[in-house]
């Protein structure tokens, strides 16, 4: 990882938060700080980290502290830094705490803050290939639960089972809590999962991901049981060709909203514009949801090659059903790659 441009002889910064941290150093934990100077990186964490920190950050060193603003006051004061640069996502009374206690300019820093969203938006080819292993995992999931849907299971059931199968087949953790909501409930974007027994005639939209080193993928899909109605049927393919679009639009340069309204002109056309409620994609990285954010009101920045976005349009009846299908795009020079490899025609159960 280059230095940061903000980095000179007397000015340093100091990395608390967590995701940043790990992007920075290569190491998580839920606790550590990580400084770093003209003279190269500390990570500075306590006794539970040490070990493992020693074995897994990169091009850093690793301090076990045990009072870190002592510790914090003697590094700065041996490399004659005058002013520190910290997160603005900080803990308010953790930055009272170093300005009180520390003999230098204690800053926050929104330009720093941006930059570094910046960065972690395009990714490595590592990172990359992070996210295409959990979006693996994830579709080994997906097609066993295909073989478990069926009249009678509740939307708890699917949920657990689909969290269960992504951990076995070697996730490291869930991207976020799994969706998976079934006949009315799918009208809800962000619905959690029920008692609710699927019955035939229902739409089952589940939207998942698995973690690997950290890395998030994010996926939807919306299948049928038993049969879907004619009006069903009509949704699910309008949502299909919008997504579909957005694959064709995408690229560097990019404006995100143009992204945003390849798919939205789609489903307004269709008639259905006032049951798209929310945008298009977003980011995915360490975080689920990362910059940028496919929007209708987003202008910037533009896309950039290297940048993993999610594409995900859906149609929300309410008290009727609901349709979204989501893959994950890697933003490149002339178009774009999918990462998702599930198929989107409509499966019947």
């Amino acid at each position: 990882m280059k230095p940061l441009r903000y980095i000179t002889d007397k000015t340093a910064v100091l990395i608390f938060t967590p995701v940043n941290r790990r992007y920075l150093s290569g190491f998580a934990s839920s606790l550590g700080y990580l400084l770093m100077t003209k003279n190269g990186n500390k990570l500075f964490v306590d006794g539970r980290y040490f070990e493992a920190a020693t074995k897994s950050a990169v091009n850093t060193e690793v301090v076990c502290f045990t009072s870190i603003i002592a510790e914090l006051s003697e590094e700065l004061k041996k490399q004659g830094i005058e002013k520190l640069l910290i997160e603005t996502e900080n803990d308010i009374a953790f930055y009272n705490l170093l300005k009180s206690r520390l003999a230098v300019k204690v800053a926050p820093s929104q330009s720093l803050s941006d930059r570094l969203i910046t960065l972690r938006s395009v990714k490595r080819k590592d990172e990359v290939e992070s996210i295409v292993a959990a979006q693996r995992i994830a579709e080994k999931a997906f097609l066993d639960i295909l073989n478990f849907i069926k009249v009678g299971v509740t939307e708890k059931e699917i949920a657990a089972l689909l969290e269960y199968k992504m951990k076995s087949y070697g996730a490291e953790g869930l991207a976020f809590d799994t969706i998976a909501v079934s006949g009315k409930n799918s009208s809800l974007p962000h619905g959690v999962p029920t008692d609710k027994r699927v019955e035939a005639g229902d739409f089952i939209t589940m939207d998942f991901g698995a973690t690997v080193n950290g890395y998030c993928s994010d996926m939807t899909r919306t299948v049928a049981v038993g049969f879907a109605t004619d009006k069903m049927r009509e949704v699910y393919e309008t949502v299909l060709a919008a997504q579909e679009e957005v694959i064709k639009t995408v690229k560097a340069g990019i404006i995100c909203r143009d992204a945003d309204a390849a798919a939205r002109d789609i489903i307004k056309s269709a008639g259905y514009g006032e049951y798209f409620n929310h945008s298009t994609g977003h980011g995915v990285g360490l975080e689920i949801h990362e910059m940028p954010r496919l929007g209708q009101n987003t202008d910037k920045p533009t896309l950039r090659a290297g940048q993993v976005v999610t594409d995900e349009p859906g149609i929300y009846l309410p008290e009727k059903f609901g349709v979204r299908i989501e893959d994950m795009l890697l933003i490149e020079k002339n178009g774009c790659k999918n990462l998702t490899n599930s198929p989107k025609d409509l499966i019947i159960l």
